[in-house]
């Protein structure tokens, strides 16, 4: 059975601003992800290859909104109010449990300052609230500790989902991964936490 998921391109919270990259964002996200290399390296695989060309980001802009229209995957920049990328995030579609799966990495000038508690919790609502996901998980590298207090600081429960690798200081590791659903939102502190702006009503895609 194919599930389906109402992933918005654009989630506004008090600091951020969620949304899909664009071909003009292809010369910013180069200049971040080069200067955080080595801050980026312990635990997100893909730095791997990096340095990216402009060129070679605008094709990878261009593959990642084909995989948002075809609900394969849901990527988004991290921006502040004054448009300046300060991270990523996003959904990956994942199955056994299905739902989707939060993933995030922060600039190091911005670490520190509770964003990525703040983007994880708004796509947390939207992924349960709007997107139609019965569970949203994280998962992270065992010794990636200021990745695990993010899931922590939001209520999800710790489970073992079954077997999910991440990379972990250069090694494919077991994840430690979390589970939130209809109840985490219910439970504080997100049944008090200030709901993300929407601008546009999402079209349902498919997998």
């Amino acid at each position: 059975m194919t599930a389906s998921y109402r992933v918005p391109t654009r989630i506004e919270t008090e600091r951020l601003v969620l949304r899909t990259y664009v071909e003009a964002d292809a010369e910013q996200l180069v200049e971040v992800v080069t200067r955080n290399l080595e801050h980026l390296r312990p635990y997100m695989e893909w730095i791997q290859f990096e340095p990216q060309t402009v060129a070679d980001r605008r094709e990878w802009i261009a593959g990642e909104a084909e995989k948002f229209a075809a609900g394969t995957g849901f990527t988004m920049g991290m921006f502040d109010a004054d448009g300046v990328l300060v991270g990523g995030s996003g959904f990956h579609v994942r199955s056994d449990p299905d739902g989707l799966e939060i993933g995030y990495w922060i600039d190091a000038a911005h670490e520190g300052k509770g964003l990525v508690t703040e983007a994880a919790a708004a796509l947390t609502l939207v992924a349960l609230d709007t997107a139609g996901a019965a569970v949203v998980t994280i998962g992270h590298a065992p010794t990636n500790a200021r990745s695990s207090a993010v899931p922590r600081r939001l209520g999800y429960r710790q489970r073992d989902l079954g077997g999910k690798q991440c990379f972990d200081a250069g090694e494919m590791a077991p994840a430690v991964e979390w589970v939130a659903d209809a109840s985490t939102l219910t439970s504080e502190p997100l049944a008090s936490w200030p709901r993300p702006v929407v601008p546009a009503s999402p079209r349902p895609t498919s997998r």
